[in-house]
């Protein structure tokens, strides 16, 4: 295979040193040669390689309250056999629970049908040389593995086995552990339990050839979008990337064709309206013996139209870069930044930082005192290997992916066989695969970026002026009147060079109707790709700024080196303040709205459900018929309005973070004060987003999902628990999801296979109650995975109260270390302080009162909680909404039906509609499951169901005696139907029948008559929510926060107002 350079491999022999183990003497080599690592890491570091060629990191963090372990295995797709794909994926799931994780592996699969990034992935697998492993599925389904199987007469276990003993070799994997514990007590642990791994060798396939040779290239493949959206993709074939780790020329390469300053690609592309966005990668170190690099557009439909000029500037840019050399001043900039990064790397958390090292163990040209930081450091500038690089990306070495919902000049009637995407795959013409270049008039507007003004003045850092003896656990108000609050809290335990500044501006404007949260949004988006140009060399500099409407709020947020901070949030507030709009970019983002909008109907169903739950539980709040109905109402006139009005009320939020002193945090606000010129504001005049009080009750909503393609349906049960303010109760809930959740999970993914996203999830607004929800998305009917939710809740009271003190007070301590682990970063400080100041409640020490709840909990407290809330039996005032999205490739019931006919009847008609036994109606169902003796063993009950079933297809077929039908066998097999024991039929048959004589135990729950606005209400009590609107007319709201002290600021009113002289 061609190569970037001949670099051999990084010597891992000199500097390791034969060691035995301190308590049972076992055998390991050491590397003892020094290890590059940055100075405000203040981990210990300790490199060892097994007997049997595993190599581990060991790394002792003092401070870290959990341990972490992450062992990299460097196979994967590759190594996929022919006849069963996905086998790989299917072992990372479940080595031996075979049968459990296939459902998960397929349900995976699913859930990505629809996914426009998962299908441009596997599009362009399929159409690179069916002859490389690279053009192989590497998600894996139940027809690629089981199906694959039985066809060929295989046993899917066995095949699985012998795939591990083929290809999990010691010598191909890197395992990194990070706990408080000594050095010699990680690498004892190691040692004794990795040890035993078989050393087979590299077990890696190598592969001779390009997976994207001659015949794949100089093609065009257009391919149709599931979502409303124009792409375009240039892919070059690459030689193999890892050697040039050190020298990073893509990284260089990457910075130029993606920077959006003036003069750049994305620049002429966005003055024309052609895109709203381009990224230019390689594939990194990840892929072996190739590799390959992509330049992405986000194009307008203008655009893809004119798609062949977009490519001639992508190459116009290309050819100035070659024209004018690589730039040393340029590579030095990048160098230096990422050196600061280093030097002032970040903690990150033990799990994270785990993951993130053995996953970059494998490259073997990266020596031993590189691994922790080969990613950040460059090892010299090599023009003559930039200049090779940029070779690569020549019109005669790339293929042209083009994606939309539809296309005008070609059919495409070519279908991919696993993600259905249809395609049409031709030649690029000559003129766009030789001499390919731009215009005289555009390629004089392309130009290589100016020196970058934004990068760091200083890497000081300011210390308080006396030292600590632990951090401040709150920050300073400095100032606070009837429009503006200021806090601070100088950084006092991490000592780098970093700040992170946040402003709200809450206005009557923002959000209070579906227009202005619309247009909101719009303000939102366009000033942002405004500022991507201007601000370009601040985020090449990494610093951050994001202009976001979250929360009902205008959110804007800057983070990165401190010294550039104040000039950046100085930019982005002025940019906003006095933003006139564009006529060309008003089309293209208020276009890019609607489809943004329209296409958030194709979310995957999980997410479809929350964004309902948030609907019905705040007011106000906007769901996606809301907002498509005043699309039409967005205007450029009335944009430019809107913004006027947004500061005309107004109150802001400001927290200044890190690497400053107050005088630096006062000069900053008055900054904000001096750019907004804020008016006083009364607090009750801003429409904050309220929450909704639900009575007491048990009710549902169902709800269609309109992607007629999506096949998973999607259920939360939500169960409204103690007030928000109620910290006993919180920490019970928190001890409780802590439980739960993996018991949860076990029975209903794993066992039960009911789905692949599956979890207890605890959520929460800034006021009302606590929530615990039961969330999982899969294919089974919403109905039915809601009566095995039931049935777990049933049953997991019973086993809490087996609770051993043992695990109770394990699980306390976890969620203590959990709330007394340390932070990591100003941003972790910053996300921390700014969350509960955004809460309006300032509980700054709600993790230690946490603490001290926790320390005093019992195992009684737990179950008096459950019994309180999430018991039906006992909960006085049990409230729980159950939402349910039904996919609309299954029967879903009607109100009628939902009102005529037991939840359980519902769910077991639904499993026999989804295994395609449509033969009886659901009053058949429901007059066979009132006639069954429950007493009867479910095996004849489900024979006599079968029999039931086909003496309602074939009337014709003589009467059965009682006699007959009770000594059925205990597995039918009659035509059009089939039922074992084991299926979800027999689970839901036996809900059923076993709740036919269960008294309505919900019926008097709710002290309203729900009736009286159209509202159905389930046998057992359950009320529909057909309108959620008219539903929350009928409620009552929570209050607004109180918080949790007086706010005094630092700096007096009077004293304020001298210094704001200025502005009245």
């Amino acid at each position: 295979m061609e190569t970037f350079n001949n670099y051999q491999p990084a010597d891992w022999e000199t500097n390791f040193e034969s060691k035995l183990t301190v308590e049972s003497s076992l055998p390991y080599n050491e590397y003892t040669g020094p290890i590059e690592k940055s100075d405000n890491d203040k981990n210990q570091y300790r490199l060892i390689r097994l007997p049997n060629n595993l190599t581990a990191l060991c790394v002792q963090d003092v401070d870290a309250k959990e341990a972490a372990a992450s062992l990299s295995v460097n196979i994967g797709s590759s190594t996929n056999p022919v006849e069963l794909q996905g086998l790989a994926h299917f072992l990372e799931h479940m080595l031996f629970l075979v049968n459990r994780e296939l459902k998960a592996v397929d349900s995976e699969y699913k859930g990505n049908l629809q996914s426009d990034a998962r299908r441009i992935y596997q599009l362009v697998a399929r159409t690179a040389n069916s002859a490389h492993p690279f053009s192989r599925f590497p998600t894996g389904n139940i027809g690629t593995l089981k199906g694959a199987a039985e066809e060929l007469g295989l046993d899917l276990r066995d095949e699985l086995i012998k795939f591990y003993h083929k290809y999990y070799s010691a010598d191909i994997m890197r395992l990194v552990v990070v706990g408080n514990h000594s050095l010699d007590m990680l690498s004892e642990w190691v040692t004794s339990k990795f040890s035993d791994v078989k050393s087979k060798g590299n077990t890696k396939p190598k592969f001779t050839f390009h997976p994207i040779g001659k015949a794949e290239l100089r093609k065009v493949i257009h391919y149709k979008t599931v979502r409303e959206k124009y792409e375009l993709k240039l892919q070059f074939s690459l030689p193999e990337l890892k050697s040039t780790y050190g020298e990073k020329p893509f990284a260089y390469i990457n910075a130029l064709l993606g920077h959006k300053e003036p003069g750049s690609i994305y620049s002429v592309l966005r003055k024309n309206g052609w895109a709203t966005a381009i990224s230019a990668h390689s594939s990194g170190m990840y892929y072996d013996g190739f590799g390959t690099y992509d330049i992405s557009v986000a194009a307008t439909p203008e655009g893809l139209e004119n798609y062949e000029a977009i490519i001639n500037i992508i190459f116009g840019y290309i050819n100035m870069l070659i024209e004018n050399g690589p730039q040393e001043w340029y590579y030095k900039e990048l160098a230096e930044i990422n050196q600061a990064e280093f030097d002032f790397k970040d903690k990150e958390d033990a799990e994270t930082y785990a993951r993130t090292l053995s996953s970059r163990g494998h490259n073997q040209y990266v020596p031993p005192h590189q691994i922790l930081s080969h990613n950040y450091l460059s090892s010299g500038y090599d023009a003559d290997l930039i200049s090779k690089c940029l070779s690569y990306l020549n019109p005669g070495n790339y293929r042209l992916f083009i994606g939309a919902q539809e296309h005008k000049a070609v059919e495409c009637k070519l279908e991919e066989k696993y993600y259905n995407i249809l395609h049409h795959i031709a030649d690029l013409p000559s003129h766009m695969t030789s001499n390919v270049k731009c215009s005289p008039s555009v390629a004089k507007m392309l130009h290589l970026p100016s020196r970058n003004a934004y990068l760091p003045e200083s890497l000081s850092v300011t210390k308080p002026a006396t030292p600590v003896d632990k951090p401040a656990l709150e920050p300073v108000l400095l100032r606070k009147n009837d429009r503006f609050e200021v806090w601070f809290k100088q950084d006092d335990q991490f000592f780098t060079p970093h700040g992170h500044i946040g402003l709200t501006i809450s206005s009557e404007y923002v959000n209070n109707s579906p227009l202005n949260h619309l247009l909101s949004t719009l303000l939102c988006k366009i000033v942002s790709s405004e500022l991507q140009e201007q601000l370009f060399g601040a985020l090449r500099a990494n610093s951050n700024f994001y202009l976001t409407l979250r929360e009902g709020s205008i959110n804007v947020d800057v983070s990165g080196f401190s010294s550039g901070l104040p000039l950046l949030l100085k930019t982005v507030l002025q940019k906003i303040k006095t933003f006139k709009v564009d006529t060309q970019q008003f089309s293209i983002y208020r276009d890019e709205i609607e489809r943004m909008v329209q296409s958030q109907r194709l979310d995957n169903p999980i997410s479809l459900i929350y964004r309902q739950l948030d609907a019905v539980n705040m007011v106000p709040a906007f769901d996606l018929d809301m907002l498509e109905e005043e699309l039409k109402g967005i205007t450029l006139d009335g944009l430019q309005k809107h913004i006027e009005l947004l500061f005309s009320k107004a109150y802001v939020k400001m927290l200044v973070s890190g690497n400053y002193n107050q005088s630096v945090a006062l000069k900053a606000s008055n900054q904000v004060l001096d750019i907004l010129q804020l008016q006083p504001v009364s607090r009750s005049s801003i429409n904050a987003r309220r929450i909704l009080a639900i009575e007491p009750g048990y009710y549902t909503q169902i709800v269609s999902i309109s992607d007629q393609k999506c096949l998973n349906s999607a259920v939360i049960c939500t169960f409204y628990c103690g007030s928000v303010y109620d910290t006993r109760d919180k920490v019970a809930l928190q001890v409780l999801k802590y439980l739960v959740h993996r018991a949860y999970f076990a029975q209903l993914r794993t066992s039960e296979q009911l789905g692949y996203k599956v979890g207890a999830i605890l959520d929460s607004y800034k006021e009302g109650r606590d929530m615990l929800l039961f969330a999982l998305e899969g294919e089974s009917n919403p109905m039915y995975v809601t009566q095995r939710i039931n049935e777990f809740l049933h049953q997991y009271r019973q086993k809490l109260q087996e609770l051993t003190a043992d695990e109770f007070e394990s699980s306390i301590q976890s969620l203590i270390s959990l709330k007394q682990e340390k932070l990591k970063s100003i941003d972790d400080e910053f996300s921390r302080l700014w969350t509960h100041i955004k809460s309006d409640k300032y509980k700054f020490d709600a993790l230690d009162k946490d603490v001290e709840h926790l320390k005093l909990l019992s195992k009684d407290d737990l179950l008096a909680f459950w019994d309180k809330y999430v018991n039906e039996d006992t909960a006085k005032g049990y409230t729980r909404l159950d939402m349910q999205m039904w996919s609309a490739k299954i029967w879903q019931p009607t109100a009628e039906e939902f009102e005529m006919y037991p939840s359980t009847v519902i769910a077991l008609y639904g499993s026999l509609h989804s295994e395609g036994h449509t033969g009886l109606s659901i009053a058949d169902v429901q007059s066979f499951v009132s006639s069954a003796d429950a007493s009867s063993s479910i095996e004849l009950l489900l024979a006599k169901l079968s029999k039931f079933y086909v003496s309602k297809q074939t009337p014709s077929v003589p009467n059965e005696t009682a006699e007959a039908l009770d000594t059925a066998v205990v597995s039918v097999e009659a035509p059009g139907i089939v039922l074992k024991s084991l299926s979800k039929i027999a689970t839901a048959l036996q809900m059923a029948i076993s709740s036919v004589n269960e008294t309505p135990k919900f019926a008097t729950l709710s002290k309203t008559n729900f009736a009286n606005i159209d509202m159905k209400q389930a046998p057992e009590g359950i009320w529909l929510i057909n309108d959620y609107k008219r539903f929350q007319h009928t409620q009552v709201l929570h209050g607004i926060s109180v918080p949790s002290r007086k706010l005094v600021p630092l700096i007096a009113e009077s004293v304020q107002a001298d210094n704001n002289k200025h502005l009245e």
